[in-house]
């Protein structure tokens, strides 16, 4: 019986950057860090109100960054994204419902 020989090539063989790249989850999580910064601004236009509910408002700007990453084939980077996205959202929960526990 003849012995199959399996040879693997390395992943980025024969493949430019470009096609080789995935993101990067610390991107990914980088810029919903970035995105925060909006809550700022934003906050003193609705009196605060955006930043008590940060886990919905959030959405306006997750969602078309995990499209647009999505389409440009940017995997880890929409990993990232929703990884941040989640963090916050729980932290968020876990410091109202502290808040209301309280009160």
């Amino acid at each position: 019986m003849s012995e199959d020989k399996i040879t693997e090539r390395p992943a980025d063989e024969g493949l430019t950057a470009e096609q080789g790249s995935k993101g990067s989850v610390v991107w990914g999580f980088g810029q919903v860090l970035l995105f925060h910064l909006l809550q700022i601004p934003l906050a003193a236009v609705t009196m605060f109100l955006s930043l008590a509910v940060i886990s919905v408002s959030q959405l306006a700007y997750v969602i078309p960054a995990i499209v647009v990453a999505r389409r440009k084939g940017h995997d880890d980077t929409v990993k990232g994204i929703i990884i941040a996205a989640s963090v916050s959202a729980l932290l968020n929960v876990a410091c109202t419902g502290y808040i209301f526990y309280k009160f």
